[in-house]
């Protein structure tokens, strides 16, 4: 069995600079005096860390100075949306439409099939034949979610809060779809039982 290799981010040494206490990190020259006293570390993802901060390094991202206090001077947070909207973005926006419209519908066919026309008996009671509605809703309104949270997830240089929501709600999506599969049978059942016991002909 092929497995494909893991892409992790190393941990890069500082560049040399013009001394001892320079390093230069996307064309522009920092202290690397204030870096190390501030645990500054430089991965391969084009990022400068010390486990509280994030920055970009590369152009044209780059802070333009560092201050002795460990602050950067123009900088660019790490999970700051820099990227264009990508192919993932793209097709869930337009998946997440479709959502959007069947949404609609779906309040359309819980006005017409949720109301009672007929008395209430002991056995069959109107809130049955809504849950599948309610379960749909509730459908529509993860995937609508999950689908624009995509837009970010390809803007994040570095994947943060946007995949978190994104996977949390898919999540949700697999088990309200779960959920409204189940009602559906279960109102199909309780119909057809109903359907025995009404009066006429």
């Amino acid at each position: 069995m092929h497995l494909l290799p893991l892409s992790l981010r190393d941990l890069l040494p500082l560049p040399d600079g013009a001394n001892a206490s320079d390093t230069v990190l996307g064309g522009v020259h920092f202290n690397r005096t204030v870096l190390d006293f501030w645990n500054y570390t430089l991965y391969s993802n084009n990022t400068l860390s010390n486990g509280s901060n994030c920055f970009l390094t590369q152009q044209p991202y780059t802070p333009v100075a560092l201050l002795p206090n460990g602050s950067f001077v123009n900088s660019t947070w790490c999970y700051d949306p820099i990227r264009s909207i990508g192919p993932r973005a793209k097709a869930g926006v337009a998946i997440g439409v479709v959502y959007a419209v069947a949404l609609m519908l779906i309040l359309a066919c819980l006005k017409k099939h949720g109301r009672q026309y007929l008395p209430t008996t002991k056995r069959f009671y109107p809130v049955g034949k809504r849950w599948q509605w309610y379960y749909a809703i509730l459908v529509c309104v993860a995937a609508f979610i999950s689908l624009f949270m995509t837009i970010d997830v390809d803007r994040f240089w570095v994947v943060g809060l946007p995949i978190i929501i994104n996977s949390f709600f898919w999540y949700l999506l697999q088990q309200f779809t779960m959920a409204l599969v189940w009602e559906a049978v279960r109102h199909w059942g309780s119909w057809e039982r109903a359907a025995v016991h009404r009066p006429g002909p």
